[in-house]
């Protein structure tokens, strides 16, 4: 939000801050100064000058010829294209060597030039060429009191503009009047003048039938007004705060929004079909909007019609039908109090923001209404002429919280101070509370209508501490902490997981729980979608943490960081209709935490002293392999083949009695086309697993088992495989075959054509045999080895290869 300093004199005539000072005050007291605007006023070598004589440019239509006095000894002569230009004319002047700004922040000098075969000396200027407005309609009339050949700057009105940050529960402050009473205190604020208007109950122009959207509207119908460009002052007024001009009446509506903080709308009330508004909240028929774009209201959106249909949605935007142009002659002024949460979802569903919802849905001051439609009155009388024929109100101010509790001494315990309470009621009534009733240990203080944040006695906490001075608050000098003498293991299994992910040389990150649709749909169809979407871009919750990790990847590769090993643990969402039950409409809603671990790029950074190469599947299948192992969950997984592409991590339990195997997860590659949408132009890897499983499996018991005292003895047997028969089984059930196998390795793979022209596999094992009882035997070996050879034949159809 933009502050001008002189708009904020005229609520605070003695006001003239420095800057520098004023903006540490806004500051500590919860304003955060973004940006300070300091206007680049022209240079010196811009002056006042007088237009002698204009006449038509002998080879050009829209050209003039012009003799212009800029208290040089001659006249000089410059060509000038701006429409307006006329003789007895004040105008600025850029007399040679003067430099004017760009738009895009460069600059340029003011040379001696010929323009179709007429020499120029200058150049007469418009307002934006001068970096003063957006006006480039012709060129600036200066006023007659302007002396020829002064520098311009000496006429120019300087102003700084401050760009605030304004938290969302300070809509208050979301004006000039509102900065003014946090700067000076509400009695020293000085209020702008107003028209004594008479509000009548509501009969002929306004009836509101949604009382909870709209428990409050006014409406003043003012008759022969005329409709022109504002004057000079309110024009820069609001171009200083970033708003472009268009008539007296719309500026006059902006001019009391960031003045008093109030939104205003005027439509032509000659175009309301019937001459009066009615607040509905029942239709679903669309409207074209003052930004000429055609939105679709809902019923249960507020929206202000007329016997045709909605002429304005309710606190976001006027129609294009009914708005002012430079034929109205009458005008029917809406000063309202629209409900904050409303006005929030109307906004939201529509997609929709402007700077009346803005100040509507943080909740504007409902004793503010009336007095903002008189303020706005009486300038519209003033500079639009006409006159007021009727003044309605409909509804009533609604009530909020009128008086707050509040204890000085726990005050000063919750902020670990001892400011005395005749100061604390002092820094609350500078601000605009009121001390209604004081006893010993407790005051009762009304709440300004305007602080519709304050509801309880922490807020007035909040509000000691702001004004008092985060800064000026000491900190204790001792501190007393309890810390747990023992942590449950399990209630903290997600942080246990990221410290052994850490370790294992991965990143962590932190992504937004919500996502588009589209990214959601690409890992699955069970999405759950949020009612009421911040942003168009979150519109889902995520039903897997693979798509933002992998945002991750494509912002960093687009950055130059190619090679990432990241991970996150986070809640995934999903939901199935079909599982509601019994357990009513949130049965069909699922909620987990999971574990997702990406891979991409090379294995080392780039190094002369070795080769770098990518990372595969087997790197990420290396990486959950050693997270189980951490976990003690090894020894009961398997890895088996899912599809072409993925790797599913199973684990082998026994509950109740009973074996049985579930799926925690899987590993596998990310699809080309899914890299393709992401913009990834590399390899990724990706595991997924549910930590859910892991928390619920995981065991800290590591039991252990020395090493045999006797020698290991090696034994190695090459296998032809059947098709399809995964190498893994051969394993398994080499494995298992004796319990003295303590060790099975694949060394060798050969893959040969057959004669037949089948694909033939061989896969070589080497056997590690240890008994921890004594030194194997010959007998012993080869018993275990036939055993194993006759078991592999006899479960899975491998044999012993021939050479």
């Amino acid at each position: 939000m933009k502050i001008s300093i002189n708009w904020l004199q005229d609520f605070i005539p003695s006001f003239s801050p420095d800057i520098s000072s004023f903006v540490d005050q806004l500051t500590f007291s919860g304003l955060e100064v973004e940006d300070i605007i300091v206007p680049d006023l022209p240079d010196d070598k811009v002056v006042v000058g007088a237009v002698e004589e204009v006449t038509q440019h002998p080879d050009a239509d829209r050209l003039s010829v012009c003799h212009v006095d800029v208290g040089a000894d001659e006249p000089l002569q410059i060509v000038c294209g701006a429409p307006n230009v006329a003789e007895g004319q004040k105008v600025p002047v850029a007399t040679i060597g003067a430099r004017l700004s760009t738009p895009d922040g460069g600059s340029f000098a003011i040379k001696k030039s010929k323009i179709r075969g007429q020499r120029s000396f200058g150049m007469i200027c418009a307002a934006d060429e001068l970096g003063l407005s957006g006006d480039h309609s012709g060129i600036m009339v200066l006023d007659d009191s302007c002396t020829v050949g002064t520098p311009l700057r000496q006429y120019l009105e300087t102003d700084t503009v401050l760009d605030i940050s304004v938290t969302p529960n300070r809509p208050d402050v979301l004006s000039h009047l509102g900065v003014a009473r946090e700067v000076a205190g509400v009695a020293q604020v000085r209020l702008p003048e107003s028209e004594a208007l008479s509000f009548t109950p509501a009969e002929h122009l306004v009836s509101v039938e949604d009382h909870e959207s709209c428990p409050y509207y006014t409406a003043v119908l003012i008759r022969d007004v005329t409709v022109a460009p504002s004057p000079d002052w309110l024009k820069k007024r609001l171009e200083r705060v970033g708003l472009r001009p268009k008539n007296n009446i719309v500026d006059i509506t902006n001019y009391i929004l960031h003045g008093l903080g109030q939104p205003l709308h005027a439509f032509d009330a000659d175009m309301l079909d019937g001459g009066r508004v009615v607040v509905r909240s029942d239709q679903k028929v669309e409207m074209t909007a003052l930004d000429q774009e055609t939105y679709t209201i809902e019923p249960g959106m507020a929206a202000i019609c007329d016997r045709r249909g909605p002429v304005a949605i309710a606190g976001v935007m006027g129609g294009e039908a009914s708005s002012v142009t430079d034929v109205t002659t009458s005008v029917l002024l809406e000063s309202a109090y629209f409900d904050p949460a409303s006005v929030r979802r109307t906004s939201k569903q529509l997609g929709l923001s402007s700077d009346s919802s803005y100040r509507f849905e943080r909740g504007v001051d409902p004793h503010n209404v009336r007095f903002a439609a008189r303020c706005a009155v009486n300038m519209i009388l003033e500079l639009a002429g006409g006159r007021v024929v009727a003044a309605e109100e409909a509804g009533g101010v609604p009530a909020g919280p009128s008086s707050v509790a509040f204890r000085p001494r726990r005050a000063n315990a919750l902020l670990g101070c001892s400011i005395d309470t005749d100061k604390m009621v002092s820094m609350l009534e500078h601000i605009g509370f009121g001390l209604e009733k004081r006893s010993e240990s407790e005051l009762l203080l009304s709440v300004p209508s305007f602080r519709v944040d304050v509801e309880q006695e922490i807020d007035l906490v909040e509000e000691v501490a702001r004004l008092e001075g985060y800064n000026n608050i000491a900190p204790s000098e001792n501190m007393v902490a309890s810390y747990p003498s023992s942590r449950s293991f399990p209630e903290y299994f997600p942080d246990y997981l990221r410290s052994r992910m850490i370790s294992l040389g991965f990143r962590e990150v932190l992504t937004n729980p919500l996502m588009t649709r589209r990214e959601a749909e690409l890992f699955s169809s069970e999405s759950v979608a949020a009612l009421n979407p911040i942003s168009e871009g979150l519109e889902v919750l995520r039903p897997s943490l693979t798509p933002a990790l992998l945002k991750v990847i494509s912002y960093n590769i687009k950055h130059g960081n190619r090679d990432l090993q990241c991970f996150e643990v986070g809640r995934v969402f999903r939901s199935r209709a079909d599982e509601a039950g019994d357990e009513g409409p949130l049965g069909a809603y699922h909620e987990d935490e999971h574990l997702c671990v990406v891979m991409t790029g090379n294995r080392s950074p780039l190094h002369w002293s070795a080769t770098s190469t990518p990372v595969d599947i087997f790197d990420m299948k290396g990486a959950v392999e050693m997270l189980l192992r951490e976990l003690n969950l090894l020894e009961k997984s398997s890895l088996n083949i899912y599809n072409d592409a993925t790797l599913s991590i199973d684990l082998h339990v026994t509950e109740d009695g009973r074996a049985r195997t579930c799926r925690i997860g899987t590993v596998g590659s990310v699809e080309q086309s899914v890299l393709e949408t992401c913009d990834i132009d590399q390899p990724v890897f990706a595991a997924e697993l549910d930590a859910g499983l892991l928390k619920k499996y995981f065991s800290r018991d590591v039991i252990y088992i020395p090493p045999s005292r006797y020698p290991v003895v090696q034994r190695d047997l090459s296998f032809v495989l059947p098709d399809g028969v995964a190498v893994k089984r051969l394993i398994d059930c080499v494995k298992t075959s004796d319990s003295m196998i303590c060790n099975v390795v694949v060394f060798d793979v050969f893959e040969r054509e057959t004669d037949s022209g089948a694909m033939e596999k061989s896969i070589a094992l080497s056997l590690h045999l240890a008994d921890s009882r004594g030194t194997l035997r010959d007998k012993t070996i080869s018993r275990i080895v036939r055993h194993v050879t006759e078991r592999v034949e006899s479960e899975i159809g491998a044999v012993i290869r021939q050479v």
